[in-house]
């Protein structure tokens, strides 16, 4: 029975461990104005310091999905943002699997 209890202790004393680790930003003396989640999980900058952005704005509509494979084909490169105040109008800042960054697109509305 103790045995069962110290085990038990390690592997809640782990998942606290593994989940203060993910809250810790991956470039803590970065100032980055706005951090976001991959479709990893994973956090990045997507607002780098010495650029000045556009008041923050959510626009209607959806994000169109994450494309699950990259043909490295575009009709112009895309623009890159921290937030859909960023991008043209009706555009919104949408995370892009193969730029690996968020970028302005057309929204779904449905």
């Amino acid at each position: 029975m103790k045995m069962q209890t110290v085990i038990a202790m390690a592997v809640v004393a782990t998942i606290v461990a593994m989940t203060e680790a993910s809250l810790v930003l991956p470039y803590p003396g970065l100032d980055c104005k706005y951090w976001c989640k991959d479709n990893y999980d994973k956090h990045y900058c997507r607002g780098p310091p010495g650029r000045t952005y556009p008041p923050y704005t959510e626009r209607s509509g959806k994000c169109p999905p994450v494309r699950a494979t990259c043909t490295g084909v575009r009709s112009r490169l895309p623009k890159l943002c921290p937030h859909d105040g960023a991008c043209d109008f009706p555009s919104k800042c949408c995370y892009d699997a193969c730029v690996e960054h968020h970028v302005c697109k057309t929204p779904d509305f449905y």
